[in-house]
């Protein structure tokens, strides 16, 4: 079909081109035949115009000969004269202009009258210089010049007449030939526009069938992005669902109450925790405000409490709820919550609504009130025990002789004023640490070791028990040491 379309183009393209050429063929053709008859037709005219000359000049040569005549003023001949000298040149330059043989005819037949008639003024002239008024006049009254005269007229009218036929003929060649012009420029047109039409008609059929082509190729092509769109499309939506899926999942497991609302403050969403808390479904909460399904007061002051969720859509921004709130659920019961709200933007950045995650701090209020009463308590027997301690670091300053006390694990928890005094130690040194490092490990000493790890677990007491030891800083000594264990209320040693 497009080879079809490309040759019938190519047809009507040629023939296009060959009404061009024959066109322009005829039209120069009718153009010369136009040319050649108006030329001729000029031609014609000043033949007919040299005729009517000559003829005038032979009658004003008559008229001035026979002024000449009756007055004898030689200005009268003027007309004559110039006939005379210049006749023969017309004579011959008509022949030269006129083409038909008829015309030459007549044209020979007029010279010997045309030479008759100049002979017969001459002759008149001749006889009026000589003064014979009477035989010039009796040669003007006789008939012989008016006969030549008419002759003369009657030759140049056949002349003229045939030129005029001539003239007549060459109008109605110049007549047919434009109307052949007009005829061909017609014809030539209708056949330009035929075949203009053909290939304008071609070339849009090829143009359509190209653009149909186009259009198909394109349209498969986009048919080929739509099928791999909707491949792309189904993806996306099988991971959207699975997205989904996981983030329900996430959020049925979830351990804190999760709500989200929209722009508008109305509710998304709720997680089976906020539902329990709330006391509202996810289908009977749907598309409520927030405040209708989030009911929070102050616990001191039982007045409403700000939502966060309002100033979150308001600015952006991260907003908790403050201490001692509580949220009060459909069925009227209570609970204390803590919450974070933070807004949730689209890829561009806009908020378009938020997410406020929260739970049920109640038992944790209790146990910290519970810590709080303990830690309080705990300060009171810490107070005591400083008491007591200090009370005991009196007594224990007071004994003259070197009293240590030690914990469970033999770590000196006090010693007495003398125990620094003989020993050479202070209590930086001393206080919480283990008894056998005391100097440099100085208190290492097996009998020791025996008597505190050995004897004193089994007898819970021991007294004067002789030991020996060599000390560093203060020499040799004998030692007799006594141990008592000291028992906590519980009956626990210390």
């Amino acid at each position: 079909m497009k080879n079809t379309y490309k040759m019938a183009a190519l047809f009507s393209g040629a023939g296009l081109l060959l009404a061009v050429i024959m066109a322009a063929g005829g039209a120069f053709w009718s153009f010369i035949q136009i040319k050649e008859a108006a030329n001729a037709r000029k031609q014609t005219f000043i033949v007919i115009q040299s005729a009517n000359g000559l003829l005038s000049s032979l009658k004003d040569a008559e008229t001035g000969q026979r002024g000449y005549l009756l007055t004898g003023d030689k200005a009268f001949l003027e007309p004559y004269l110039a006939v005379r000298d210049g006749i023969s040149g017309q004579l011959e330059q008509l022949r030269r202009l006129t083409l038909s043989g008829a015309a030459h005819k007549r044209l020979d037949a007029m010279v010997p009258v045309v030479a008759a008639k100049l002979a017969e003024m001459e002759n008149v002239v001749k006889l009026r210089r000589n003064n014979n008024m009477a035989a010039a006049s009796a040669d003007v009254r006789g008939t012989r010049g008016k006969r030549e005269m008419d002759s003369i007229r009657a030759g140049m009218s056949g002349f003229v007449r045939l030129a005029e036929d001539g003239l007549a003929q060459h109008d109605a060649g110049f007549q047919s030939n434009l109307r052949r012009l007009f005829v061909i420029i017609v014809v030539t047109s209708l056949l330009m526009l035929l075949f203009a039409f053909s290939f304008a008609y071609f070339i849009y059929l090829e143009t359509q069938q190209r653009l149909n082509n186009s259009v198909n190729l394109e349209t498969q092509h986009l048919l080929e992005i739509q099928e791999d769109t909707n491949i792309r499309l189904q993806q996306a939506n099988a991971t959207l669902r699975i997205s989904e899926e996981k983030l329900a999942v996430t959020l049925k497991s979830i351990g804190d109450a999760v709500l989200v609302t929209d722009a508008e403050e109305r509710v998304t969403l709720l997680n089976p925790v906020a539902e329990q808390l709330t006391g509202w479904t996810q289908a009977e909460a749907a598309g409520r405000p927030v405040e209708e399904i989030f009911h929070i007061i102050n616990q001191e002051t039982r007045q409403p409490s700000v939502i966060p969720v309002k100033e979150t859509l308001a600015h952006g921004v991260i907003r908790g709820l403050t201490n001692n709130t509580l949220l009060i659920a459909r069925d009227g019961s209570e609970c204390a919550i803590a919450d974070s709200c933070a807004p949730i933007r689209n890829h561009s950045g806009q908020v378009i609504g938020a997410v406020m995650v929260f739970r049920d701090v109640t038992k944790r209020n209790e146990i910290e009130t519970g810590l709080e009463k303990t830690r309080k308590e705990l300060e009171i027997i810490k107070q005591t025990a400083d008491a007591a301690h200090e009370y005991s670091d009196s007594i224990i300053n007071t004994v003259r002789e070197p009293l240590i006390s030690l914990d469970q694990d033999l770590r000196v928890v006090s010693a007495s004023r003398s125990f620094y005094e003989v020993f050479k130690v202070n209590p930086e040194e001393t206080v919480g640490q283990l008894i056998y490092d005391l100097g440099n490990k100085q208190w290492d000493i097996p009998k020791l070791r025996e008597l505190l790890e050995t004897i004193l677990p089994q007898e819970a007491t021991f007294d004067n028990y002789e030991v020996e030891h060599d000390f560093a800083d203060i020499g040799r000594r004998i030692m007799l040491l006594n141990a008592r264990q000291i028992q906590r209320a519980s009956g626990k040693e210390r």
